[in-house]
């Protein structure tokens, strides 16, 4: 009998099947590695892993039957290349960017276009990677030797025997933890539809625990982009927490005369950098002296908000004052949607007459165009508009960016909008920008000597820029704000987590702000539309969800509670509706 069942079984079948899932799980080892995830990983986590690794693979067996009308070898083949691809797909973003891939990240795969994306991405392979080689290899070979047996036998038997195995060992781990830990037996894994909020809060542990396949099934409608319906009662919760102005107001507005608004997003920012000396060299001595500069306001523990979406996360926050989505590219979700934009609102207002954007890539990079045209950002200059040429597809240094604002703001009447994205301290951290400055500090990786000799390039470059509005005379009727899209990763600077601070550093010039009538300890990125608006004194219901920091008492604006607000009010599309009225 035992002997009769062995045969119907097919081992083939088993091996090239369990190849695939191997795939996967070596995926979920790296990123165990690489990302940071929500909260720790216990015993029931590495179960439900595996169990939805099963799922995810048996599943993509099933599609590649229906592609190949019954072909299982071909089915088998299926399986393998697609848990391949989501396999080292999700290593390569998740060392690039610390999260797996969202449903829609299909939607940037232009952004391969850019030759600094692609310079980043290739940085990213590690010599564990060579598994993908190897794994390879051995699957043809075996799918070679197995070419020419009847891989149709027994497979409906074999597949059903898999499935039974796990799943008793499932029962027997449920019933383990029932009788010896007294558990609840409500595990993870044998939910086939987990709530869709821990998805959204907690993206990277539910894939982790949920797998591919059960959270497209969940989270199903970020493909078609639908809005979620919101029903009186978190309209109720939105209002009353918005239009609650305790801790976004202060007692008055410190703008007299100000007319321009010139915003300077800094790639990969850290404020560490601050007063920072090697070699005996200030990596930063134009910012440090702006530190010193009794009109300017200095903050170095802005906490970063972003998620996934990175940099345009970060764009996002400071022009729509929400935090973006956890488990999805914001701009993806947001596109067709609408927010309160600052410049929008500035215009509204009747403080500005134009506005526009510099940045350092094409026009619809991260979906800058049709974001920019939600925060109503009048023109955008991108790269294509540089009168210079490109070296394979570059995207602009510094330098070139200050230059063409500086040619932007004498062509544009006052009072303007200006946001200005800069990229040259954008990982890799190869090598540093050759402008004679260099650091060899050996207590330092290279890395972040590089990263280092960016920062003392930006510094320059800025240097140049506040000059030149000096010069034109455009400096003291201008509130100028500078700070960071987010941090640079320890990951990418070769050190360890926690090696180096995450905090952003923020300057504000010509606000009235100091450390005597503004805070100026920990805060968030959220918090710096509301301040803008503060300082403008704007009467308006909408002030962002952040907490202004022109004030002594401040009171930390970032919990769970405003991340599923933002939620709300990006997924509900909110804004489109009460903006119109």
């Amino acid at each position: 009998m035992h002997n009769k069942l062995f045969r119907f079984i097919n081992t083939e079948f088993i091996l090239l099947f369990l190849m695939s899932v191997l795939c996967l799980l070596f995926m979920h080892w790296q990123m165990a590695l690489t990302v940071e995830f929500e909260y720790p990983f216990n015993i029931d986590s590495l179960l439900s892993n595996v169990f939805s690794c099963f799922i995810d693979v048996t599943v993509l067996f099933l599609l590649g039957l229906l592609f190949t009308w019954g072909n299982v070898r071909g089915a088998l083949s299926v399986a393998f290349s697609l848990s391949m691809l989501l396999s080292l797909g999700n290593v390569l973003y998740s060392r690039f960017f610390g999260h797996y891939l969202p449903n829609m990240a299909i939607l940037q795969i232009g952004n391969l276009n850019d030759a600094d994306v692609l310079q980043s991405i290739s940085t990213g392979f590690r010599p564990a990677d060579l598994f993908y080689a190897i794994w390879t290899v051995i699957y043809c070979l075996l799918y070679r030797t197995f070419s020419k047996r009847d891989m149709k036998k027994g497979v409906a038997a074999t597949l059903g025997a898999l499935w039974a195995l796990i799943l008793l060992a499932v029962a027997s781990f449920i019933l383990f933890l029932g009788v010896v830990h007294d558990h609840s037996l409500k595990t993870s894994f044998i939910r086939f539809s987990p709530i869709r909020l821990q998805y959204t809060q907690a993206p990277n542990n539910m894939l982790f625990r949920g797998g591919f396949i059960r959270r497209a099934l969940v989270c199903h409608d970020d493909f078609l982009q639908k809005d979620m319906v919101l029903d009186s009662c978190r309209i109720d919760e939105i209002e009353n927490e918005y239009l609650n102005h305790s801790e976004r107001m202060s007692c008055d507005s410190a703008l007299t005369d100000k007319s321009n608004l010139i915003f300077i997003i800094v790639e990969s920012y850290l404020s560490q950098t601050s007063d920072l000396i090697v070699d005996g060299k200030e990596v930063t001595p134009f910012l440090n002296s702006l530190k010193r500069d009794s009109n300017v306001y200095y903050n170095g523990h802005v906490r970063p908000n972003i998620h996934i979406g990175e940099s345009s996360d970060g764009q996002f926050i400071y022009m729509a004052g929400l935090l973006p989505l956890k488990s999805e590219i914001t701009v993806n979700i947001v596109k067709d949607k609408t927010v309160c934009g600052l410049p929008a609102l500035l215009k509204r207002e009747g403080l500005i007459k134009q506005s526009r954007i510099v940045v350092p890539t094409s026009p619809t990079f991260w979906e800058q165009d049709a974001m920019n045209r939600l925060y109503g950002i009048d023109t955008t200059y991108s790269k294509f508009d540089w009168d210079g040429v490109l070296e394979g597809n570059k995207d602009l240094e510094d330098g070139q960016i200050f230059t063409m604002a500086s040619k932007a703001d004498r062509e544009t009447d006052s009072p303007f909008f200006s946001l200005i994205l800069t990229m040259s301290m954008h990982n890799p951290y190869k090598r540093g920008v050759d402008h004679g400055f260099t650091l060899t500090d050996d207590g330092l990786s290279n890395e972040y000597l590089n990263y280092l000799v960016d920062c003392h390039y930006f510094d320059m470059q800025l240097h140049k820029y506040i000059d030149e509005l000096k010069r034109t005379g455009l400096y003291d009727n201008s509130l100028i704000v500078i700070t960071a899209d987010h941090q640079a990763h320890p990951v990418h600077l070769n050190m360890k987590e926690g090696q180096i601070s995450d905090e952003l550093p923020l300057y504000i010039i010509n606000g009235g702000m100091d450390s005597t009538n503004s805070w100026t300890g920990p805060c968030n990125q959220l918090d710096i539309y509301t301040t803008l608006l503060d300082l403008y004194g704007i009467e308006t219901d909408w002030r962002g969800l952040g907490h202004t920091l022109y004030t002594r008492d401040y009171k930390n604006s970032v919990s769970e509670r405003t991340q599923e607000l933002s939620e709300w009010i990006i997924r509900g599309n909110y804004w489109k509706s009460r903006i119109a009225e």
